[in-house]
C-alpha cells in the first residue's frame, strides 16, 4: 500500500527533527524516517556530546517554541578565550560587552534531542517512522518514490520533497548520484567530560595545538565538555589508556587556568573530516546537514550553520506552500539555496582555513596569526566584528534568526 505524503525527512537526528518542529504547525503532511530509535543508547544522534549553540541557534529554537526547554538544561557561555599553545596570541571575547546575556549555550546532545522527540510526539501532522530505513529512491517528475525497510515488513512512500538528512555517509545521497569532496585533516576529536577545581564561571576555551583544537565548554555542576584533537593515528593509544594518565595529556594542553581537572567521564571519537556535496538539490531532493556538508569543528560552528539551513528552508515552504502547493519546486529549492549559499562557504572556508593556518608551527604562520590575534583582541570594530560571526548574525541570515516566526 502507497502512503502519500508532502514531505518526507529522511533522518531523525538533530537536523531532520528541528526541520519537523519548524514545519509542525503547517498543513503539510510529513513523515520523519529514523533508521536508529531515538531511545536506543546507541542513537549516534543523540549521544553525550556537548553541543556550543550560537545566539542563532538560540533564536530560532525559540521560534520553534523549543527553547524554554532546551534552556533548562544548557549552560551559557558568558565568556570566550582563545589562545595558541607556546605562544603570546589570544582573543578574549564577553557577552556583556554587547549586552548580551550570553554569546552561546552548551547542551548535551542527547538533552536536546530528547526535547525535539517530545515536541514531535505530541504533533499531529508529523509521523514517526522509526525504526525504518530507506532503501531506494525513485525520482518521477511529480513525486519521489521510496521504499522503507521496517524490522517486520516494508513499506512504500511517495512524495513532493524528500529532505536528505541522514549524515556525512548519507547512504540516500549515493543513491542520488551525488558526488562530494572530501578532505581528510587525519584528526579525531576525543570527547568527554571533566570536572575543574576551579569554576569554570561560564567560560568557553579553545586552545589550538599542532595536533588540533583543544576545547573546554561549561556545563552546569562545574563540568565541562572536553573536545580534545589527536592526530588519527593516535585516537585509539587515548581512547584506552586510563583516566589519570588522560587528565594529564589534557592538562599539559591547556594548563592550570581551571586548577586541577578531574572525574573524566567515558570517552568517544569522530573522526575530522570536511565534505562538501557537489550539489545539494537534486530533482525533488534537498540535501540538508552534514550530507550537505560536514566541517572540521574549529569555532563550533557546524551544527549552528546546518540548523540555519533549517530556518530557511523551512522558511522557503512555509511562503511558498500556499501559493505554488508543491514543497518540491525547482524554483524554490533554488531559492533557498541561493539564500544559503554565501553563509555556507564562508563558514566552511573559515573552518578549513584555521586548520592550514593553527595547526602549523611554521615561524611565518605562528607569527601572523599570532598578530592577527592580537589585533583582534585589542581593536574593538574587529572584535565585534567576530563575535558577530559566532553567532550566526552576521550577514543576511533566516528571518527566524533575526526575530521573525514562520
Amino acid at each position: 500500500m502507497l502512503t502519500e505524503y508532502d514531505i518526507v525527512i529522511a533522518g531523525g537526528g538533530m537536523v531532520g527533527a528541528s526541520l519537523a518542529c519548524a514545519l509542525s504547525d503547517t498543513n503539510l503532511r510529513i513523515a520523519l524516517v529514523e533508521a536508529i530509535s531515538p531511545d536506543s543508547e546507541y542513537q549516534p544522534s543523540y549521544d553525550e556530546r556537548g553541543l556550543a549553540l550560537s545566539l542563532s541557534s538560540k533564536r530560532i529554537f525559540q521560534a520553534l517554541k523549543v527553547w524554554h526547554q532546551v534552556e533548562a538544561n544548557a549552560n551559557p557561555i558568558k565568556r570566550v578565550h582563545v589562545s595558541d599553545r607556546g605562544h603570546f596570541g589570544k582573543v578574549r571575547m564577553n557577552a556583556a560587552s554587547m549586552g548580551l546575556e550570553a554569546l552561546g549555550y552548551v547542551v548535551i546532545a542527547r538533552e536536546l534531542g530528547t526535547v525535539l522527540m517530545s515536541r514531535l510526539r505530541n504533533t499531529g501532522n508529523v509521523d514517526l517512522l522509526c525504526p525504518a530505513q530507506v532503501t531506494s529512491v525513485r525520482q518521477q517528475p511529480d513525486n519521489i518514490s521510496l521504499s522503507l525497510s521496517l524490522p517486520q515488513s516494508t513499506q512504500e512512500l511517495s512524495c513532493k520533497l524528500l529532505v536528505v538528512a541522514d549524515g556525512a555517509r548519507s547512504g540516500i545521497r549515493e543513491q542520488l548520484n551525488i558526488k562530494t569532496e572530501i578532505t581528510d585533516y587525519n584528526q579525531t576529536a576525543i570527547v568527554c567530560n571533566v570536572t575543574s577545581q576551579i569554576a569554570h564561571a561560564d567560560t568557553a576555551y579553545e586552545r589550538f595545538t599542532e595536533a588540533g583544537p583543544l576545547a573546554l565548554l561549561p556545563l552546569k555542576q562545574n563540568r565541562s565538555v572536553v573536545v580534545f584533537t589527536v592526530p588519527t593515528e593516535e585516537a585509539e593509544h587515548y581512547l584506552q589508556v586510563d583516566n589519570d594518565y588522560f587528565l594529564e595529556e589534557i592538562q599539559k594542553r591547556f594548563g592550570r587556568r581551571l586548577g586541577k581537572l578531574a572525574k573524566v567521564s567515558s570517552r568517544h571519537s569522530y573522526p575530522m573530516m570536511q565534505l562538501l556535496a557537489h550539489k545539494q538539490v537534486e530533482g525533488r531532493a534537498v540535501l540538508l546537514g552534514n550530507s550537505a556538508h560536514t566541517i572540521h569543528p574549529n569555532g563550533a560552528q557546524g551544527f549552528n550553520l546546518c540548523l540555519r539551513d533549517v530556518a530557511g528552508l523551512a522558511e522557503h515552504l512555509v511562503q511558498d506552500n500556499g501559493l505554488a502547493n508543491d514543497p518540491g519546486d525547482k524554483h524554490l529549492l533554488e531559492s533557498y539555496l541561493n539564500s544559503r549559499l554565501e553563509d555556507q562557504q564562508r563558514v566552511s572556508r573559515l573552518s578549513h582555513g584555521m586548520t592550514r593556518w593553527f595547526y602549523n608551527n611554521q615561524l611565518t604562520r605562528a607569527a601572523t596569526r599570532n598578530v592577527a590575534m592580537t589585533l583582534v583582541d585589542l581593536v574593538p570594530p574587529a572584535k565585534d566584528s567576530l563575535m558577530r560571526r559566532g553567532m550566526g548574525i552576521w550577514g543576511k541570515q533566516p528571518g527566524l534568526v533575526r526575530g521573525l516566526e514562520l
